[in-house]
């Protein structure tokens, strides 16, 4: 059995909680797996000698502060769960400001031909290369015009199923009806074939001049979005590292998952071996990118999600002293603390920390309770939702893409 095949036996029986307390233990994985990434530091290695301050928040989530972050979106799950949701209202920011302007969206799925063994570098690259001949002229002025494309948003998702790795971008084209000469006047449902025999023949060409057969039943997830559904798009679109459920297919963070749940050594060594080689083929790729009007206008888009988002911490639980951060650490009790919502469920972590370290009792000065809820407002800023970024350089071989 192939090591494809071996991880995908394991789809009926993965758990996906897509949680906070789920993300750190995942994130234990990528440390087991990828040693020398910047991913080994992230919500474990304090920020100089500060304490690790316990909160709650607004949002109703915890807060653990002073603590350094990686930002690795692409192949760190808890940075990759908040940059999503960042990306998100980016992009839905983007999209209502041009439906307000009277446009429309037209959504394509876009995938090259690709086999069961091929490396995904090599899979990565050829989607690269057609997705480069479709930017070049005379394709994309042809494609923008018959559409009425005035700019566009282009995820990168990839997924790992029966034929292999499968990288495609999801892009939303942003059209003005009005400019289109190829679907304009025509009713709903001829304006969707024609949007579809449209973004397919010009793909097709472009796969052409690259040398690939590109098969027009491989991108029949053509749709054009009303006002009504253009959330539900965005967040379909957005997705990338591991949240979608597909019944058929693995995501990268699914990989992860069967190294946490499964007990079978083969699947996991499989498991572990594909995630690294996705880790290096994803780095230095942008996984989202603007075009046209989406680019010229997401400056402002970020500024409008950055005054709308702030985080009130509502009340500090406690302060944990750099000893105790290490015992909490060590003893495997992070991820218990990232999800406390109680100061009584903080004594408890702490007691617990305590005893695996060989105390009796809790260490004087291992822990402060805050007697009084203390309200403070924190500001994420457009680099960091969190504290502070980890330079590449802090770690050898520190990832960069994403």
């Amino acid at each position: 059995m192939s090591h494809i095949k071996q991880v995908l036996s394991t789809i009926s029986f993965l758990h996906r909680d897509g949680g906070k307390y789920e993300s750190a233990e995942l994130q234990n994985i990528v440390r087991e797996i990828l040693p020398d990434s910047r991913v080994a530091a992230c919500f474990r290695h304090r920020l100089g000698d500060s304490s690790v301050v316990v909160s709650t928040t607004n949002r109703g989530s915890t807060r653990l502060g002073g603590l350094m972050v990686c930002d690795a979106g692409h192949i760190c799950p808890i940075c990759h769960a908040r940059k999503m949701t960042k990306e998100q209202q980016i992009v839905s920011h983007l999209v209502h400001d041009h439906y307000q302007a009277a446009g429309v969206l037209v959504d394509a799925v876009l995938t090259v031909p690709h086999r069961v063994n091929e490396p995904l570098a090599t899979v990565l690259d050829r989607l690269d290369s057609t997705w480069k001949s479709l930017r070049s002229s005379p394709i994309w002025k042809g494609l923008t015009r018959e559409l009425g494309i005035v700019g566009c948003v282009r995820r990168l998702e990839l997924t790992l199923g029966h034929h292999g790795w499968h990288p495609h971008l999801h892009v939303s084209f942003l059209c003005k009806l009005e400019l289109a000469q190829e679907i304009k006047g025509r009713s709903w449902r001829t304006a969707l074939d024609d949007a579809f025999s449209i973004v397919s023949s010009h793909w097709r060409q472009a796969g052409k001049k690259t040398g690939l057969a590109i098969s027009e039943e491989a991108q029949a997830a053509v749709a054009i979005i009303g006002h009504v559904d253009a959330q539900k798009a965005i967040s379909y679109n957005t997705k990338n590292m591991g949240y979608c459920k597909k019944p058929s297919s693995l995501t990268p963070t699914d990989l992860l998952r069967i190294v946490a749940q499964v007990t079978d050594g083969a699947i996991v060594h499989a498991a572990k071996r594909l995630f690294a080689e996705y880790a290096t083929a994803i780095k230095g790729k942008h996984t989202l990118t603007f075009i046209g009007s989406a680019k010229a206008s997401r400056n402002n888009a970020v500024k409008a999600v950055d005054a709308a988002y702030v985080e009130v911490v509502e009340e500090v639980l406690g302060t944990v002293s750099p000893e105790a951060w290490h015992a909490i650490v060590k003893t495997g009790l992070r991820e218990a603390l990232a999800v406390v919502k109680s100061r009584r469920e903080v004594v408890a972590i702490m007691l617990r920390a305590a005893l695996g370290a060989g105390h009796g009792r809790i260490p004087l000065g291992w822990m402060r309770l805050a007697l009084k809820a203390k309200t403070k407002t924190v500001i994420r800023s457009r680099l960091s939702i969190t504290h502070t970024l980890l330079p590449s350089t802090a770690l050898p071989g520190a990832a960069t893409g994403g």
